[in-house]
């Protein structure tokens, strides 16, 4: 190693230590991911399900609703827990939930936002203030990470209702109007608009909740929060059987917003001490490469790719069997040749050679049964055969032809 590239690498390293002693600083990065335990992820809430249902399966679902895996609307006392930043159901997901609804079944909506086509679905108007990381709707301000935020649940519903708080991000909405003649209220944000309201359809119920910021890790472990969380849940049915967690939606969100998705160099960008030993290390691995890695030796000589001659010498071979006459013994070495392919590709012995094998070679070839009796019969004959016809072999080499061909 030359004293260059040894200081060179010393400089790198002392720059990587200052960055990473100085990295240590709060995650602002809102998720909803059940799985991330960053402030801004629902690990806890995720993790709180089994304890608030204790006889009930908890599992997730990453399938729209008419490709539903471990839902079905033929059963009773399932829920739906659907965390997300935008809601944007399409036409068909919206009868399918509703129809798992109505069957009895309960489906728990909390969206920062939810789509023209869903709220006129659910004849409600949303109250928007903003949008992730300030991007207005309507009125453009900063995000503030370290805001704060308050929801409060109604006294008609709850007992001893009051307000839940904490000093994170303020990312929550309302509903600034509803049906009241099948909605009901259940909570409000803290500008006084509704934030909860309950749908019933015949004999289960849509909830839908404009604050999913109350179910990130920060908010919950935050002071009491945690008996916020577990008063909405109450909503739901105790004797549940399934707790279905819902990770498509949110993650149609991040495919539909690729921007969201960050990785690993805009991870790197977004500190500034990273991002200065970032460009740091370019420029100096750039010089070196400039100045130290030039190749000093000869030219190498162009070198000729070895030609495969394999096909030549068949074809050659076979040419002189064909031209002497000697029918049986080319067709006795397109055999050996058929079975040495029958072995290698699909795995099926040859020591015998009868209907067991014919119909193993059919499943795995996926050909018609009387093709492969058609080869497995000439086969024979030619071998109990002194001699054969040049139209025998022909024949016998257009049948294994076809195979090969669309096998």
């Amino acid at each position: 190693m030359t004293k260059r590239l040894f200081y060179i690498l010393l400089v790198l390293a002392t720059i990587s230590l200052c960055a990473c002693n100085k990295l240590h600083r709060f995650d602002d990065t809102i998720t909803l991911k059940r799985n991330d335990k960053i402030p801004y992820g629902t690990y806890v809430a995720y993790n709180l399900l089994q304890k608030q249902f204790p006889n009930a399966r908890i599992e997730t679902n990453r399938y729209a609703p008419p490709q539903w895996k471990n839902l079905t609307s033929d059963s009773t006392k399932q829920v739906l827990i659907i965390i997300t930043k935008t809601f944007d159901p399409s036409e068909e997901d919206l009868d399918e939930l509703t129809g798992f609804v109505q069957k009895g079944n309960y489906v728990f909506i909390s969206a920062l936002q939810i789509t023209h086509n869903a709220a006129n679905f659910f004849k409600l108007k949303s109250a928007e203030h903003f949008n992730y990381y300030g991007l207005a709707l309507g009125v453009h301000h900063p995000f503030d990470p370290f805001d704060s935020t308050a929801v409060k649940l109604d006294s008609s519903v709850f007992e001893n209702p009051f307000a839940y708080e904490y000093p994170g991000a303020d990312f929550t909405n309302g509903i600034a109007s509803s049906d009241s003649s099948f909605t009901y209220t259940l909570g409000y944000s803290s500008k006084k608009d509704q934030n909860l309201i309950a749908i019933n359809s015949i004999k289960g119920t849509f909830f839908i909740h404009t604050a999913p910021i109350t179910f990130t890790n920060f908010f919950l472990l935050y002071n009491n929060n945690r008996q916020y969380f577990e008063k909405l849940m109450s909503l739901l049915p105790k004797d549940a059987k399934k707790i279905v967690w819902d990770d498509y939606y949110l993650q149609h969100y991040y495919n539909n917003n690729p921007q969201q998705s960050q990785g690993l160099l805009s991870v790197i960008l977004k500190y500034d001490n990273f991002k200065w030993a970032f460009w740091v290390t370019l420029l100096l691995l750039s010089l070196y490469l400039v100045t130290e890695v030039k190749r000093r030796q000869r030219l190498i000589p162009g070198y000729a790719k070895p030609k495969n001659e394999s096909l030549a010498f068949v074809t050659t071979v076979g040419k002189l069997y064909y031209e002497k006459g000697d029918h049986k013994n080319l067709a006795d070495k397109l055999t050996q040749y058929f079975l040495d392919h029958v072995r290698n590709d699909y795995k099926i012995s040859t020591v015998e050679i009868n209907n067991s094998f014919e119909q193993q070679l059919a499943i795995k070839s996926n050909k018609d049964i009387n093709e492969i009796k058609a080869i497995i019969e000439m086969m024979h004959a030619i071998n109990l055969s002194n001699a054969i016809t040049q139209k025998q072999l022909m024949d016998y080499y257009e049948l294994l032809e076809e195979f090969y061909k669309t096998t």
